[in-house]
């Protein structure tokens, strides 16, 4: 298996990204592309005591898409940046699949424009796997691919996070959820409540409504369907909460000897919540929907993350998932078992 990797978008240096490139391809023996600036690459992969052959190669790009640049424009204007060239080698089936911790707009206008979408799939939508109490994730689509959504392109979103958790997470008969103010039917506006009749009506295994504070904890379905822009304020809301948590236990224990004494013992604890919720451990998030395998990674992913990202680009190409969405809503059970 050849994965690439985009090492020149991201918050971190080249050299961070290349280290758990390195890392994931001695530990799984996938073949890792690295595409970006050769000479930095060159020494990137001397410092880790490997150079380029035939577990490693190097894609020569000259030029990086920003964080903070117009996705469209750089796309369209940055040939020779890493970010196009990797999804040109994806598309041409160079590479198996296409990691990236750059800028989030650009990587899915590209895919779109390079990769195309799809036969059958109207919108692509970005897959999030959120830690929940009861230790199994929680998948989550559409979390920041598209910021206005049809209840077609709802529909979509519940097909392709149900085959994702049941031919990638290997949940035999995953549950779908309709992220909504409210669990009872005719809750919502407009957008929700026509998807919940198209999704109420499909073959798909719908179970109904779910509001945002019983997903992480009780955990009713496996696979929360929204809207992009719902979707990625939910998970930011997530994120920032947790952190927000932490900082507000430190400070009150700050000061206070007995409390101090317990959090010691509880030490342990928490840094394994720490590290359950860290996005470090979580990879990256799939998009699901384009012609080929993109996986994108958190912005400020340093060696563990990236790490993290190349096994879930490995597991999709490994559960062949492509070929479950080209089925279709009408035909999600052809696949089954």
């Amino acid at each position: 298996m050849r994965i690439l990797l985009d090492v020149m978008g991201g918050d971190n240096p080249p050299e961070e990204l290349v280290k758990g490139g390195v890392l994931m391809a001695h530990r799984s023996g996938a073949q890792i592309v690295f595409a970006g600036d050769p000479d930095t690459l060159r020494t990137a992969l001397a410092a880790q005591g490997e150079k380029p052959g035939d577990r490693f190669e190097i894609l020569p790009t000259s030029q990086v898409v920003g964080m903070s640049e117009a996705p469209v424009t750089a796309v369209r204007g940055k040939k020779d940046s890493s970010l196009v060239r990797g999804l040109q080698a994806l598309r041409d089936r160079q590479v198996d699949a296409f990691v990236s911790p750059g800028n989030t707009g650009a990587i899915v206008a590209g895919s779109i424009f390079v990769l195309g979408r799809l036969e059958g799939i109207p919108r692509p939508g970005l897959l999030a796997a959120l830690p929940t109490v009861t230790g199994q994730d929680l998948y989550v689509v559409d979390v920041g691919a598209n910021s206005d959504s049809t209840p077609d392109h709802l529909l979509h979103f519940g097909l392709m996070g149900a085959a994702y958790a049941r031919d990638v997470a290997g949940i035999p008969d995953p549950k779908i959820g309709l992220l909504n103010i409210g669990s009872e039917p005719g809750k919502g506006n407009r957008l929700i409540g026509n998807a919940y009749a198209l999704l109420e009506e499909s073959p798909l295994p719908f179970v109904g409504n779910v509001e945002a504070h019983h997903v992480l904890d009780e955990r009713p379905v496996d696979v929360v369907v929204c809207d992009g822009f719902i979707g990625n304020v939910f998970l930011k809301s997530v994120e920032g909460g947790v952190a927000a948590l932490a900082r507000l236990f430190k400070r009150t224990i700050r000061g206070r000897v007995v409390a101090m004494l317990g959090a010691l013992l509880m030490s342990g604890s928490i840094a394994q919540v720490r590290g359950t919720m860290s996005y470090q451990r979580r990879g990256g998030a799939p998009l699901l929907g384009v012609d080929g395998v993109v996986v994108i990674a958190h912005g400020r992913s340093d060696a563990l993350a990236i790490g993290s990202a190349l096994d879930v680009a490995r597991s999709q190409v490994e559960a062949g998932l492509l070929d479950r969405f080209s089925h279709g809503v009408s035909g999600w059970r052809s696949h089954a078992d």
